[in-house]
């Protein structure tokens, strides 16, 4: 008899030699051991490969598969098509979790017969491996509405798909797969509690997000591309919404999210200033104003917004 595991953890990498190791590491030690980890080996071009393949000889757990094009989104729709788990968990190749991380997070869902579970987290910074800040949590259980909410103010659960274990069935019984975009965490996540009937939190702390240093922008390479996909959150979240019928309900709470999205525009645009064809000025109003857009248009004409580039 072929026997699934009750969890599936899905790790996106392209190029990853740096970390890889200490990430697969990390989740070899996991105190619950009924999971497969699947590591998504996306057109690398390093000793990526070779570092996967030396756990998936020695642990029947860990599976390569092999992808060549596409961002980390289709790589982790590809894991999910590939999991056989009821359960899923995302980790980032270059972050590490903690040895209870699976059990805390399996018997917080379980025992409260959830569709996801939320633990807090770490950020370490690697320069000078410390931990700058920890993003903790108390133990909680919110219905689908509470639990949305709180998602959209993007305080005490944030738009991340780790650190979190999600029920497999959210995503195929509601037909949702991850956009193939930058900030893909916001859309993925805002759909997938739209459809979690519960959700709970533990004040376990075991996830380490890592950082090169506290200059946490400095990492990222602002482009146009990055710029536009942070943009779209707006209209493209806010449209599922509508579609769901709770828009309304939940406004005030995701207004933070348009917020921020809308101040950052200009900060950003100037970070990106070196890509931006027409300048910075020109760039952050057409952003600001699409912002606007997305707030007020018609629901008929928020997915047209989302498709339009706006950034050049």
């Amino acid at each position: 008899m072929d026997i699934k595991p009750e969890i599936s953890v899905i790790i996106p990498v392209h190029n990853g030699q740096e970390h890889l190791e200490k990430c697969l590491n990390s989740l070899k030690k996991q105190s619950f051991s009924d999971f497969e980890v699947l590591i998504i080996n996306n057109g690398s071009t390093d000793n990526t490969f070779k570092i996967a393949k030396s756990f998936s000889d020695s642990d029947n757990r860990f599976i390569i598969i092999n992808h060549n094009h596409g961002g980390a989104g289709e790589a982790r729709n590809i894991g999910i098509e590939k999991a056989v788990g009821r359960y899923l968990a995302f980790v980032d190749s270059d972050d590490l979790v903690l040895e209870k991380y699976l059990e805390k997070l399996h018997s917080a869902i379980t025992s409260h017969d959830a569709d996801v579970a939320v633990c807090g987290f770490c950020l370490y910074f690697r320069k000078s491996d410390k931990v700058i800040h920890r993003h903790s949590v108390k133990d909680t259980v919110y219905n689908r509405h509470d639990a949305l909410r709180e998602l959209l103010r993007d305080d005490k659960m944030r738009f991340y798909l780790w650190n979190k274990l999600w029920k497999r069935s959210l995503f195929y019984e509601n037909d949702i797969s991850i956009p193939d975009m930058y900030y893909e965490d916001a859309v993925a996540c805002t759909k997938l509690f739209c459809h979690a009937k519960k959700v709970v939190m533990t004040d376990y702390c075991g996830y380490s997000y890592f950082r090169a240093s506290s200059k946490v922008l400095k990492e990222v390479e602002m482009n146009s591309i990055r710029l536009n996909d942070y943009i779209n959150t707006v209209p493209m979240i806010r449209s599922y919404l509508e579609k769901m019928g709770i828009y309304k309900k939940v406004k005030a709470p995701f207004s933070r999210h348009i917020n921020h999205v809308f101040w950052s525009v200009p900060f950003l645009s100037a970070q990106a200033r070196e890509d931006l064809e027409r300048g910075v000025l020109k760039n952050t109003f057409a952003g600001m104003g699409k912002v606007i857009r997305s707030c007020k248009a018609p629901c008929s004409e928020l997915d047209g917004i989302a498709q339009e580039k706006t950034i050049y």
